[in-house]
């Protein structure tokens, strides 16, 4: 181990198991809520709700309020973690499953080592074995009926390209310290998403109990609790392979829930394409943090 990393904690292995099984859930619970939700108003309700709490959680335990430029620095980084990542992925999944969803985002350890490239950082030979094995896997996942089902559905794609970006150049960007940086973010989205329904003419109409269920899910727990882990692991010295094993653990999970409890399936391609993404990410990651 590098003299510069840190042992796993406690915490630290509290908040990996939260991102495995917390956000691995996510994504049929995105799917629940936005059956009888439009997408940009769940959005909205999900991270601002969800930022407000957290900052008021905050403020009653004595946090300080960030600067200006801390302010900035966050919201930045929120739009392109929540608004183009995962705004772009729940849009997309009003045509595809929950599974296939959490597949496609799996490939964001795959940009963050690409964006990382041009950072500064080497890229090892095992990482561009992973991103071209990935990229097979994505090949392989784009034959599925639900990417064929509407062109929009393609938007799945792009969410973790702009997770990736924003994950790369986090530590770069001067954000609010701990806890505080995540608020802004959710808040900085919860604005930017109203602002989006808005112009798009959404409306609100009376949603399914099992809807809002899922909606208090995604606002609690893989709202606050779990991003709120994200953001602590990234601000541990601990091994990237570590830190981004989740990728490669949720859609694991999201498949099990998707094809066990909401009748989800894939064709043998896609299987195959789960595969090749899967040992393509943990290639990935496993050579960044040698």
């Amino acid at each position: 181990m590098d003299r510069n990393e840190a042992h796993l904690t406690p915490i630290d292995l509290s908040a990996l198991l939260t991102l495995y099984f917390v956000w691995g859930g996510a994504y049929l619970a995105n799917k629940l809520a936005i059956a009888s939700i439009d997408p940009f108003i769940m959005l909205a309700i999900r991270l601002g709700t969800s930022g407000l709490l957290l900052f008021a959680l905050l403020r009653l335990l004595g946090w300080t309020l960030p600067s200006r430029r801390q302010v900035a620095g966050s919201w930045l980084i929120g739009q392109l973690l929540l608004v183009g990542g995962m705004g772009a992925v729940v849009y997309a999944q009003q045509w595809v499953s929950s599974s296939l969803a959490a597949v496609i985002v799996s490939t964001m350890p795959l940009w963050n080592a690409f964006f990382a490239r041009f950072l500064g950082r080497r890229t090892r030979p095992v990482e561009w074995l992973g991103m071209v094995l990935g990229l097979a896997g994505v090949y392989l996942l784009a034959g599925e009926p639900d990417l064929k089902l509407d062109p929009k559905a393609l938007l799945v794609f792009v969410g973790p390209v702009s997770w990736a970006f924003g994950s790369a150049i986090s530590t770069r960007v001067p954000q609010a310290p701990g806890l505080m940086s995540s608020a802004v973010h959710m808040m900085g989205a919860g604005l930017s998403f109203t602002v989006i329904a808005l112009l798009a003419g959404s409306r609100w109409h009376a949603p399914s109990t099992t809807s809002l269920l899922a909606l208090v899910y995604l606002i609690v727990l893989a709202g606050v609790v779990a991003y709120s882990a994200y953001l602590h692991l990234l601000s541990r010295p601990l091994r990237p392979a570590l830190v981004t094993s989740f990728a490669y653990v949720n859609p694991l999970v999201a498949l099990a829930l998707g094809i066990g409890f909401a009748g989800e399936q894939l064709t043998r391609a896609g299987l195959w394409g789960v595969g090749l993404i899967v040992l393509g990410v943990g290639l990935a990651v496993s050579g960044r943090g040698r």
